[in-house]
């Protein structure tokens, strides 16, 4: 008896150690392997900017104009591709009803479907819409990305790598800059 639950309890331990070594290498096989996109991001509600230690962010590129809506619905499963516009931002270019045969798609969910004007658009869940980073400068963070956000002539972006399926979201870009390096910046200069 003794013996079963010692190995039960070494399969826990394995487990505990296994699921999260799984779960960083798939996020850095996606970062390694997957097309790096520019979702350029816009304003959300200035209230609940934060959640604890990440910031949360709001996408332009959540949509696609089709020209009839009817073979989706509201909470379907879909994988969407993306191109880049004239500016560099991603673009959702097609929209899949099973998992194309390319380099790099997004598997996501439809959230609403807009089929009453002339112009249909389906929007879609974007699943990286959090940037962690230390708490110690969340608030430098949301002070930034903020004052980025009200200015019409500065540009705020995530960089995001797309593999066959899982996203990862890895850094937000204000002004061409990082933007933990401008804080680090900021951090460092002693005026």
């Amino acid at each position: 008896m003794k013996t079963a639950i010692l190995i039960l309890f070494a399969l826990m331990c394995l487990a505990q150690w296994i699921v999260p070594a799984k779960m960083i290498y798939d996020s850095e096989h996606v970062i390694s392997n997957g097309a790096i996109f520019k979702f350029k991001t816009q304003p959300i509600d200035p209230s609940d900017p934060f959640r604890g230690k990440y910031v949360t962010l709001n996408f332009e590129s959540n949509f696609i104009k089709l020209m009839d809506t009817a073979a989706w619905r509201p909470g379907q499963e879909i994988f969407v591709t993306f191109t880049a516009d004239s500016a560099g931002f991603a673009v959702a270019e097609n929209i899949f009803s099973t998992p194309p045969d390319t380099e790099s798609f997004l598997r996501t969910k439809v959230d609403y479907i807009n089929d009453y004007q002339a112009e249909h658009k389906l929007w879609f869940t974007l699943p990286f819409n959090r940037f962690y980073l230390e708490e110690s400068k969340a608030s430098q963070a949301e002070q930034l990305y903020w004052q980025t956000q009200r200015d019409s002539t500065q540009v705020a972006y995530g960089l995001v790598s797309i593999g066959k399926g899982p996203a990862v979201l890895t850094d937000v870009i204000l002004n061409n800059k990082p933007i933990v390096e401008i804080i680090n910046g900021l951090n460092s200069d002693p005026n």
